[in-house]
């Protein structure tokens, strides 16, 4: 055999030696076959904790974009119902202003009154109104009907039991008021009465027939 590919074996099998050594000795640790498949499961859980943590996150986006979207519609519809507050208590100023005063005057009165019988009830409609709101505290007042007819050809009057109610500036007042059998109410007394019972306003209006329509 040559000299020189003795020499050359001996080199290659001197630095495969020397590569093993420091391989062995100041390289990085070989990993077992069992090190190596705990590894991998390790890093395939890692990966799907990742995707989970990643689907949560999108989740999270979604949510927070949903409240930002419904916050925003939330805003916008509160700012058109102050818009439609606002418009519609200008409009009830005007009709306040509008409405026909109580011919008696003073300052608290029967603006608008509506009565009509039938079928053994009388139902009534009322607007109470008082001149000076806001100033003073809230009225605290007694309504009540008193309905003058016939029963069975005799004249007769009947007064329904007062309703408490409270006043400011206006104050809507509607009910009904069971009629005995045969009574024919004709007119119908509107009274406004403090808590005390004393008298602060009245009003006389004919009553209508329920199948009569809307007074003209």
């Amino acid at each position: 055999m040559p000299r020189w590919l003795v020499l050359l074996l001996v080199g290659v099998v001197l630095g495969v030696g020397g590569v093993l050594f420091l391989q062995n000795n100041y390289g990085p640790r070989q990993l077992t076959v069992e090190e190596s498949n705990k590894l991998l499961g390790d890093l395939q859980s890692a990966t799907l904790e990742r995707q989970n943590l990643q689907t949560q996150l999108g989740q999270a986006r979604s949510e927070r974009d949903q409240s930002r979207s419904a916050q925003k519609k939330a805003s916008a519809d509160l700012a058109q119902a102050n818009e439609r507050i606002v418009t519609l208590t200008q409009t009830l100023r005007i009709l306040q202003d509008a409405v026909p005063p109580d011919p008696r005057g003073g300052n608290i009165g029967v603006r608008w009154g509506e009565v009509t019988a039938g079928s053994g009830v009388a139902n009534y409609r009322a607007l109470v109104m008082r001149e000076q709101a806001g100033q003073t505290p809230a009225f605290q007042g007694q309504f009540t009907v008193e309905l003058s007819g016939t029963l069975n050809g005799r004249a007769d009057t009947i007064t329904s039991p007062p309703v408490a109610f409270t006043l400011d500036r206006f104050a809507p007042l509607q009910g009904s008021v069971a009629l005995p059998d045969g009574f024919v109410p004709h007119k119908a007394t509107l009274r406004v009465s403090d808590a005390q019972g004393r008298a602060q306003a009245m009003r006389i209006y004919f009553v209508r027939s329920a199948s009569a329509g809307p007074a003209r």
